[in-house]
């Protein structure tokens, strides 16, 4: 049993990858000329700022799952969260989430456990993403609120959804549907406030992932560059992750940048900045999930 479910990772694994690299492919004409026009210190420097803004990422799940009862090591943290997260890029929203439930069974961790700390924590991001995007863009680009309102609408609605006993009795009623009403899954307000907090300072590594790509090509009025910056690639990631076809948010995230950033630079600037971004974002996923793979040991895991 052990050894077809490393053989069904194993191929789960590659197609995702395969998929990732087909995501920069796939728009490598549109991205010769871009090189061209941004230097190798301000990519490198924004491809470290989408690394770090990973880490967090990593973090707040990691905080949420200690919210339920503990977690694994930093390591295997690591690797059930980095190696699971390939499942974006496979068309189908609930790749992911699959993936670490069955990553997250080698450590312990109940199925049913797993699924709800991943879903706990995307909605935990798309709250402080939403949040994020209304302060940076209400600064910088008014307009692409008005376009997006519906997007707008996950903070108010998300943060009622958060507070720690709606959170558990919707996480409750779930389990009865999914006929796992057996398994109590609860997370503290403290898993849940350390959870908002990394995917607080996620956003702001992201956003300024993208301000240094926007600050190379548009070096006036730095302010305003930075606010419209967190709140446009929040907006974005917000945007993408609604539409749950695209996988990665692949088309819809580059669609709402662009337009986000337009009021500061041109289209095909912003658009510039869009594909650039993605490449980057894409390179930082296969990055952390190979640094995981390597970093991997064998320790004692905590029981889910």
């Amino acid at each position: 049993m052990r050894s077809r479910r490393g053989v069904v990772g194993a191929a789960f694994f590659v197609v995702a990858l395969a998929l990732l690299v087909w995501a920069v492919a796939s728009r490598w004409d549109e991205l010769a000329q871009a090189w061209t026009r941004l230097d190798l210190v301000t990519v490198l420097l924004s491809l470290l700022l989408a690394c770090a803004g990973l880490v967090a990422q990593m973090l707040s799940w990691r905080s949420l799952l200690a919210g339920t009862g503990g977690a694994p090591d930093l390591r295997a943290s690591a690797r059930i969260y980095y190696h699971g997260q390939l499942g974006k890029y496979v068309p189908g929203s609930v790749w992911a989430v699959v993936a670490q439930a069955e990553l997250g069974k080698a450590h312990k961790l109940s199925r049913a456990r797993s699924a709800v700390v991943a879903l706990g924590a995307l909605a935990v991001l798309l709250v402080v993403g939403g949040a994020v995007a209304v302060i940076g863009l209400a600064a910088g680009s008014p307009q692409s609120l008005s376009t997006y309102w519906w997007a707008v609408l996950v903070v108010p609605l998300g943060a009622i959804g958060l507070a720690p006993p709606v959170f558990n009795w919707v996480v409750g009623k779930a389990l009865v549907v999914l006929r796992r009403g057996d398994q109590s899954v609860r997370v503290d307000g403290r898993g849940l406030a350390g959870s908002a907090l990394w995917a607080l300072v996620m956003w702001v590594l992201f956003g300024l992932h993208a301000f240094v790509l926007l600050h190379a090509l548009h070096p006036d009025d730095p302010g305003r560059g930075l606010l419209l910056s967190l709140g446009a690639f929040a907006l974005a990631w917000v945007v993408g992750f609604l539409v749950i076809i695209a996988p990665a948010g692949t088309g819809p995230r580059e669609a709402a940048l662009v337009l986000a950033l337009a009021p500061m630079v041109t289209s095909s600037d912003a658009l510039l900045i869009a594909l650039v971004s993605r490449v980057l974002m894409v390179v930082a996923d296969a990055g952390a999930a190979g640094v995981a793979a390597l970093l991997r040991r064998r320790t004692p895991s905590r029981p889910g």
